[in-house]
């Protein structure tokens, strides 16, 4: 198994005697699709923002390609997330006054390894608005050109944060089922934050945060697609 991201003996704390997360250790597969879940507070986008460089650790390390990214200076570390990594969030993040095509170009940052926008667009099925302004865009389109943007640079790993949570059913369905065709077509490791469930048992491992713990991490020998999801 070739690992994307090791995750060693991390613990965070935001206050004097206050620790978020405990002495966590976990590898991570390349080209896997991992859903992280647990309560609000059990700190699961911790976790993610610890592996993706946007929080540094308390204690331990997280090696990405073999680089230990808490141990780089805040310039590297800001090069290193331009080059390697790709984040959406629950909010799309789109100008306003930048065409579907010219958000998706800000993904770019200057990588030299890259998609077309056109070839995104034709996975993500946006093909037909690049033209348009994000006001002139549903939620779900939004969040297929937000995944466009992420995309763009063929980031090593792609980190979701609640990246379907302003969406409603049939919408997260979709982006799901994207977000895994884009694994399969490209091989980007996924790291998924979800209080979901029915997310859950799209990924191909499944890994419980409980009070700031691994709970549980287990292997899902038998994902559902996302079409198969359903919502109470």
């Amino acid at each position: 198994m070739n690992i994307a991201i090791s995750v060693q003996n991390v613990t965070k704390h935001f206050k004097k005697n206050e620790m978020i997360l405990g002495d966590i250790s976990l590898d991570l597969a390349e080209g896997e699709f991992t859903a992280i879940i647990g309560p609000s507070g059990s700190g699961k986008s911790t976790l993610l923002n610890l592996m993706s460089g946007l929080l540094r650790p308390s204690n331990g390390h997280v090696f990405i390609n073999n680089q230990d990214i808490a141990e780089l200076n805040e310039d590297a570390l800001a090069d290193f997330r331009r080059l390697h990594l790709g984040y959406i969030f629950q909010q799309y993040h789109l100008l306003s006054h930048l065409t579907v095509r010219e958000n998706i170009y800000i993904g770019l940052s200057g990588t030299s390894e890259r998609h077309t926008v056109e070839e995104l667009a034709a996975l993500l099925g946006i093909k037909d608005i690049l033209n348009q302004f994000p006001g002139q865009l549903s939620g779900g389109q939004q969040q297929r050109v937000a995944i466009a943007r992420a995309l763009i640079k063929r980031p090593r790993i792609l980190f979701c944060d609640e990246a379907t949570g302003a969406l409603d059913e049939m919408n997260s369905k979709n982006v799901i089922a994207l977000l895994h065709l884009a694994r399969q077509q490209y091989g980007v490791t996924i790291v998924f934050i979800t209080h979901n469930p029915e997310i859950a048992k799209t990924a191909q491992r499944v890994i419980t945060i409980k009070n700031g713990s691994i709970y549980q991490d287990r292997l899902n020998e038998h994902p559902i697609t996302a079409a198969q999801m359903h919502w109470a």
